[in-house]
Formats: C-alpha cells, sequence, structure tokens
C-alpha cells in the first residue's frame, strides 16, 4: 500500500499529474510492502515489511559524498559502463532506459555523454525528480561538475515517448527479481526492489530498444549471467566490470 503526505502547502502543479498516477492505479503499490512518500523539503520514501523496514526515510542525494568521491577518483577509462556506452565517442547522445537510483546516469553524465533518463516508476520518478531539483540550485556543486546533470525525461517508459527523438546509445539495466539473501544485499537495492519489482517484460524490450537506438544498445547484466534471451539475437561485444558485465548490441544503423 503507498501512503502520500504532501507537506509543501498548496499543491505544485508540476506534481499534479504524477500524484494522479501515484494515488490512483499505484496506490496498491508493494503487496506486503507499506510505502509512504513524503512531499516535504524533499521527497523522502519510508518502506515497512517483515523484511526490509527502514530506520530512516530514503532519498537521493546527488551530491552525497560517496557520488562526489567516485566521480572525482574515476573516469570513461576506470568506469566499465563508461566504456561500454561512450566507446570511443566523447559526447554521445545517451538515454537511460531504467533510470532507477540515477547513479549510473551521472557517472555517464560526468564523463562526457548527454543523458536523459527515463522511468516508469512514478515513485522513483519522483525521488529523481526532487534530487535534480535541489542538486540544481547548489551552484557550488553544479560548478564542480565538468558536464553538467543528466537530464530526466517525463514520467513513462522511453518506448512511450517517441517525441524525444533517437539517440546514439540506449543504456539499459532491467531489474530481475532478487536471487541473494535480503541481508547481502545493499539496502538501496533492496529498496528499488521492493518499488519497482521485476522488470519481466526485459526480453521483449530489447528488441524495441534497437529500433530507437541510432547505433548501438548497452544491457547491463549480472557477472555471470547469460545473455537476454531474444530469438537469435546475440550482443555484438561486451565489457566487464567487477561485479556486472555491459552487453553490447548494434543496431542496424549503427551496423553500418
Amino acid at each position: 500500500m503507498l501512503k502520500i503526505n504532501w507537506q509543501r502547502g498548496a499543491e505544485d502543479p508540476v506534481w499534479t499529474d504524477l500524484l494522479k498516477i501515484l494515488r490512483g492505479k499505484f496506490s496498491d503499490l508493494g503487496g506486503a510492502f507499506q510505502f509512504e512518500l513524503n512531499f516535504g523539503q524533499r521527497v523522502e520514501l519510508n518502506v515497512q515489511s517483515q523484511s526490509l523496514t527502514l530506520k530512516k526515510a530514503f532519498f537521493l542525494d546527488f551530491a552525497a559524498d560517496k557520488l562526489i568521491w567516485r566521480i572525482s577518483h574515476s573516469g570513461r577509462h576506470s568506469e566499465a559502463v563508461a566504456r561500454a556506452v561512450l566507446g570511443k565517442e566523447h559526447h554521445p547522445v545517451v538515454f537511460d532506459a531504467t533510470a532507477g537510483l540515477g547513479r549510473d546516469a551521472f557517472i555517464l553524465q560526468c564523463c562526457g555523454a548527454m543523458v536523459t533518463m527515463f522511468e516508469r516508476s512514478p515513485v522513483i520518478w519522483a525521488l529523481l525528480f526532487d534530487a535534480l531539483q535541489r542538486a540544481s540550485k547548489d551552484e557550488k556543486f553544479i560548478s564542480s561538475l565538468p558536464n553538467g546533470l543528466p537530464k530526466l525525461a517525463p514520467f513513462g517508459s522511453l518506448i512511450d515517448h517517441a517525441e524525444m527523438g533517437r539517440p546514439d546509445v540506449v543504456y539499459y539495466d532491467p531489474m530481475f527479481p532478487q536471487r541473494q539473501k535480503s541481508a547481502l544485499v545493499k539496502q538501496e537495492m533492496r529498496i528499488l526492489h521492493a518499488v519497482v519489482g521485476g522488470d519481466e517484460d526485459a526480453d521483449l524490450m530489447l528488441p524495441l530498444l534497437l529500433k530507437r537506438a541510432a547505433k548501438r544498445v548497452v544491457v547491463k547484466r549480472p557477472a555471470g549471467s547469460a545473455p537476454l534471451a531474444v530469438n537469435l539475437l546475440r550482443p555484438s561485444g561486451a565489457t566487464d566490470g567487477k561485479a556486472c558485465r555491459f552487453d553490447i548490441y548494434f543496431s542496424e544503423s549503427g551496423q553500418n
């Protein structure tokens, strides 16, 4: 069940459509999980269940110390996601089809890509939108970024936003059912799993994303797992990370 607490005085018109969605078909989100989304000075999420109870509200912060340390101590050659997505290009247009918590999009943007994030979970979209709003108002933080912040498309799937055009690259990180015991998984990922669940349509999405990408689609997979089972379609290459692999599929136009 999802409970919404609006604490911002008059309802902000920016949020009107999303709140209708949250109060409508997503009001029974989560099954055994109890979610509470608070719209105060920032958007915060509380989660309660037998398997996951947060000691404090969860929110996104692009200016968090850990993320800032990561981008200041790494680059396109040391980040596997950047090597896979950017390739030899300096400033490719990248659509992140499954933004999630926005970490990979932020890394790609800092490495030179021009990233637009798409998110079809309204709860996650709300957390991302709020985090970007707060970050954009921090002039010192913005001035420290080499390539600015990634953009966030209107709520919904990439497939539903044909008006956004064609990117050079589509980055796709589908969520799969959690296989490890919850105690072994980072809290952020447990929250994401609780809200989003599994992307059961991942095999169906890849062919659609290949039609959308001008050059290639990069799919993030757990290390040691098989590529997505899409008929006879196989990745043309891959880039290995520490705990994951990035499979690369070229679109028809990208092979020419």
